[in-house]
C-alpha cells in the first residue's frame, strides 16, 4: 500500500528500533519462501480447478503470474536489502533520521527531508532534494513498524483508509475463493441432476452434496502433470459395490457423470436374462428401473463381461434402459472417480410443488 508522510520535527518523539537478525531473520525468509510456493501453487491450482469456467483458465495464469512476479521482485529486494543493512537499526529524533549498519551510518537532517513514502515494495523511502534512502519496514517487528510510522504525519489519511479497506476486501475475497475451491475439490461439492439416468433413486432436478473424503483427494491435472493424481492413501476406504459415485467418463473429459458401482476389481461380471450376475449369482437390485441389457451401439468393441481388471470398476445407472454407463463406455478407471454421493438436500419441483420431503437426506 502506498502512503506519503510529512516529517514534522515538532511532533516527532525520539525512537530507536533494531532490525531483525539471527533466528528472526531465518524465520522471515522461510516464511516468504513458503508464501512464494503458495502463490505459485494457488495459481496452478485455481487455473484447473476453478468451477463454472473452462479450464485451464488462462486469465488465472495471467493474474497469478503478475502477482507471483510482484512477490518475486519483493523477495529479491528483501535479500539485497538485508545483505546491505544486516544488523542495522533506525534512530528517529526531532532533528534527524539515522540509519545505522555494520558498515557505517547514514544521518539525514530533518530540514533536508522533503517527504517520506511507503512504496509497493514495503520500503520506507526518505526523500531528500537530491537523494533517497530506502529502509525495508518488514525488517522490523510489527510493533516497531507501527510506532515508526506513527512518528510521521500521513499526508492523505482518507486515501490511506480507502486503500486499506480495498486491500482488506480484496485479500478476504481471494483467500475465501482459494479456500472455497479447495473445499470443492477435496472435501464436498454440490451437484445438480439434469437427466433421468439414476431414476428413481435420483431424479431430474435433484440437488445433492458429493463428499470427497471417503476415497481420498484427487489432485487436478496442474501444469506439468499428465493426468489428475488420486491420493488414495489419504482416503478412508476404496470404492465398494453399491456406492453412487461422481466421475469423469472416458469419452467426455469435461463432464461429470453419476452412476452406481456394480462390480469392483476381481469380480466376475455378466448380464443375463435382464439381470446382473456377479461371481455367478444374480444380485438383488431393488433400486433399478427397467431391464438390464447390453448396448448394441456402444463405444467399446466388446461387451463388458468377465473378470473386472485391477484399477477398474463397472458403473451402471439405476434407470437401466436410459443410461450411458459402462455398457456404453466400458470399464471405468478408479482414478476417474471424484467422490461419493452423500446427501440429497433439494428438489424444487418435488419439495415445493408436491410438498414431498420423503427422499430428503442420505443417498443410498
Amino acid at each position: 500500500m502506498i502512503q506519503f508522510f510529512r516529517f514534522n520535527s515538532a511532533a516527532v518523539d525520539s525512537y530507536e528500533a533494531d532490525m531483525i537478525s539471527g533466528r528472526d531473520a531465518v524465520k522471515f525468509f522461510l516464511k516468504r519462501t513458503l508464501y512464494l510456493v503458495l502463490f505459485i501453487y494457488s495459481t496452478l491450482f485455481l487455473a484447473v480447478a476453478l468451477p463454472f469456467v473452462e479450464t485451464p483458465c488462462i486469465p488465472v495464469y495471467f493474474v497469478g503470474g503478475l502477482a507471483t512476479s510482484y512477490f518475486i521482485i519483493r523477495f529479491i529486494n528483501y535479500i539485497i536489502s538485508y545483505i546491505r543493512l544486516s544488523g542495522g537499526k533506525i534512530h528517529v529524533t526531532g532533528s534527524s533520521v539515522e540509519v545505522k549498519t555494520a558498515k557505517g551510518s547514514i544521518k539525514i537532517p530533518a530540514e533536508s527531508i522533503t517527504y517520506l513514502e511507503r512504496n509497493i515494495l514495503g520500503n520506507l523511502l526518505i526523500r531528500e532534494k537530491f537523494a533517497t534512502t530506502s529502509i525495508p519496514l518488514v525488517f522490523f517487528s510489527m510493533e516497531d513498524r507501527e510506532k515508526l510510522l506513527a512518528l510521521f504525519t500521513d499526508m492523505a489519511p482518507k486515501r490511506t483508509a480507502i486503500y486499506r479497506k480495498i486491500w482488506e476486501f480484496v485479500d478476504a475475497i481471494v483467500v475465501a475463493l482459494i479456500l472455497a475451491v479447495h473445499i470443492i475439490q477435496y472435501v464436498v461439492q454440490a451437484y445438480y441432476i439434469p437427466t433421468g439416468s439414476m431414476e428413481d433413486t435420483l431424479k431430474v432436478g435433484d440437488h445433492l452434496f458429493v463428499e470427497k473424503i471417503t476415497y481420498g483427494p484427487v489432485i487436478p491435472a496442474m501444469m506439468g502433470m499428465e493426468k489428475p493424481a488420486h491420493v488414495r492413501w489419504l482416503g478412508i476406504r476404496g470404492v465398494q459395490k453399491g456406492d453412487i459415485v461422481i466421475f469423469r467418463p472416458p469419452h467426455e473429459e469435461n463432464k461429470d457423470y453419476i452412476k452406481r458401482c456394480i462390480a469392483v476389481p476381481g469380480d466376475r461380471f455378466e448380464i443375463r436374462n435382464g439381470s446382473v450376475f456377479i461371481n455367478g449369482s444374480a444380485i438383488d437390485e431393488p433400486y433399478t428401473k427397467g431391464l438390464t441389457t447390453y448396448y448394441i451401439g456402444s463405444l467399446t468393441k466388446d461387451m463388458i463381461e468377465g473378470v473386472v481388471p485391477e484399477g477398474k470398476v463397472i458403473v451402471l445407472g439405476d434407470n437401466r434402459e436410459n443410461s450411458q454407463d459402462s455398457r456404453y463406455f466400458g470399464y471405468l478407471d478408479i482414478e476417474r472417480i471424484k467422490g461419493k454421493a452423500f446427501i440429497l438436500y433439494w428438489n424444487t419441483s418435488q419439495f415445493i410443488g408436491q410438498l414431498d420431503f420423503t427422499r430428503l437426506g442420505l443417498i443410498k
